[in-house]
C-alpha cells in the first residue's frame, strides 16, 4: 500500500506544481492570498511569483520533508513506540520490517492528505481570482 501511496503522492505534488505553472499567465493582477474561516478572501494580494507559488513551495518542502520523517522514524527501533509505551526496539525483531512498513504507510497517506490539501487551495485561489466561486474548495479543506 505504502508504494502506491509514494506513486499517488508523486503525482498529486506534479498536478499541485504543474497546475500552478499552468495557471500563473491566466492569473489577472490581484490573487487571494488569504482565506477566512467562512471560506471568503479576507485577504487579497498581487499577483507576483513569490504570492502564487509559495504554496506550490511549500507543498514540495511538506513532501520532503514526509519523506524524511518517514525516513527518520523508521531508521531506529526505540524511534517507534507502540501503544502500552513500549518502543518497538521492545520487541522480537521478526516483527520489525512490519511495524516499520505500517509507519511508513501511515506517513504516505498523511502526506497524501497534506497535498490534496494543498491542491484544493491552490484551485480555490485561481477560481476565486479568476471570478469563479472557490469558496467551497476552502469549506471542503476546513471540513
Amino acid at each position: 500500500m505504502r508504494k502506491a501511496l509514494d506513486g499517488v503522492n508523486a503525482i498529486l505534488l506534479f498536478v499541485v506544481v504543474g497546475y500552478a505553472v499552468w495557471a500563473w499567465p491566466r492569473l489577472p493582477t490581484e490573487i487571494p492570498a488569504h482565506f477566512g474561516i467562512d471560506g471568503r478572501v479576507d485577504r487579497w494580494a498581487a499577483t507576483t511569483p513569490f504570492e502564487w507559488f509559495l504554496l506550490p513551495a511549500i507543498a514540495v518542502l511538506s513532501w520532503l520533508g514526509m519523506i524524511a520523517v518517514g525516513k527518520f522514524a523508521t531508521a531506529r527501533p526505540q524511534r517507534i513506540n507502540l501503544p502500552g509505551g513500549q518502543s518497538l526496539a521492545d520487541y522480537p525483531e521478526s516483527v520489525h520490517p512490519a511495524v516499520r512498513e505500517h509507519v511508513r504507510a501511515f506517513v504516505a497517506l498523511a502526506t497524501t492528505e497534506l497535498l490534496v490539501i494543498f491542491g484544493l487551495i491552490v484551485l480555490a485561489q485561481f477560481r476565486t481570482a479568476t471570478g469563479s466561486d472557490g469558496q467551497p474548495l476552502i469549506l471542503a479543506v476546513l471540513a
